[in-house]
């Protein structure tokens, strides 16, 4: 009798705890939605203060590993989620209710508390000045179809310009690599806006699996890994690791990932570098012609040199020897995880990044 009352006891106190904790995590979540509500504030205390001192704790427990921690993380995260929620089911199945009231309330703490610790870590950052208005440049609410297609003509005569110096065989990854973290790390052109208390490029535990999700690299707001899939084409590469070390250094928003990308590398002496600017951008530029008519899409794409076109070939058919319902699934998720963080667009936030571009272009 005296170990049952025990028992019971112990229960009690230990869902008080997950009473606690769920509380505190709803205080905090409505303490962080209205500072959400302050970009100012959210710019200057958080991403320019907090964040780059916060970011050394990972960098002390992650970044020294030679594998991504992240990988990790996630698939222990997951796995102990689905288990518990597993238990919660055969509890309610079995009817009994106390059992399952602990997994429930186990389950709920952990993804508050994850929730909550996402925001702290890293999340905060979707909710900063836009970069454009922090380089004051102005984005005009209509641009001039002559303007477009004469920015897109420029790019395209760039790539294939630069395309005719590369030899591909002759590109390594991870040279690259170090040298583009050397350049994020030196960088002048965004002072102040850019963190550089980790600036890190890992890869994933299996670059193959990552590639049935057609994801190219990827930043784990957890534990700060940059992670950069090896599988993607060679083309992309030094544009897509720029694109995630831009997260990690405390950028948000896709679009403005993908310009932090473009003005770094544009004018870099090494042609691949900077070929991967024109073949990357070239991608988003292109596809206003395409939704305005075939025909005129085709006399764009038509002017592409013949390397350039193999290259965006051979691409599309690395992504499609991938593609399947698992990306369509992980797409439709990550669209709504972009949509919940202050981009509307969902996954067309990425394209927007053109907008950016023609407005650099058309500067005074």
């Amino acid at each position: 009798m005296r170990t049952k009352v025990k028992v019971q006891i112990q229960n009690f106190r230990k869902r008080q705890i997950y009473c606690w904790i769920l509380v505190g995590n709803a205080i905090l979540f409505i303490l962080l939605f209205v500072l959400q509500q302050f970009p100012s504030v959210v710019e200057n205390f958080y991403s320019r203060g907090f964040y780059p001192y916060f970011s050394y704790l990972p960098k002390l427990l992650f970044s020294w590993l030679p594998f991504s921690m992240g990988d990790l993380f996630y698939g222990v995260i997951v796995g102990f989620l689905c288990y518990h929620f597993f238990m919660l089911l055969i509890s309610c199945f079995k009817k009994h209710w106390q059992k399952g009231l602990d997994k429930l309330l186990l389950i709920l703490c952990i993804s508050a508390s994850l929730y909550a610790y996402f925001y702290v870590s890293w999340g905060m950052n979707y909710y900063r000045h836009p970069l454009h208005q922090q380089m004051g440049l102005h984005i005009p609410e209509h641009i001039e179809e002559e303007d477009y297609l004469r920015v897109v003509d420029k790019y395209i005569q760039q790539a294939n310009h630069l395309r005719a110096q590369i030899v591909l065989e002759d590109l390594n990854k991870e040279e690259a690599k170090e040298i583009l973290v050397n350049t994020m790390k030196t960088d002048s052109t965004f002072a102040g806006t850019l963190s550089k208390t980790q600036v890190k490029v890992k890869s994933p535990l299996s670059s193959e699996l990552v590639s049935h999700f057609t994801v190219a690299g990827y930043f784990n707001p957890f534990t700060h890994d940059v992670q950069v899939n090896e599988k993607i084409y060679i083309a992309s590469y030094p544009f897509t690791v720029v694109h995630e070390l831009s997260h990690q250094m405390g950028i948000g928003f896709e679009d403005e990932c993908n310009f932090i990308a473009f003005l770094k590398l544009k004018n870099h002496p090494n042609p691949w570098y900077a070929y991967s600017v024109s073949y990357e951008t070239l991608k988003y530029l292109l596809r206003a012609p395409y939704f305005r008519g075939k025909e005129k899409y085709q006399a764009y794409y038509g002017k592409l040199s013949d390397e350039v076109k193999a290259d965006y070939e051979a691409e599309r058919a690395l992504w499609l020897s991938y593609s399947g319902w698992i990306n369509r699934v992980s797409d439709f998720f990550y669209s709504g995880y972009l949509k919940h963080n202050n981009q509307p667009e969902g996954m067309a936030r990425y394209s927007m990044m053109s907008r950016l571009v023609v407005a650099w272009e058309m500067k005074p």
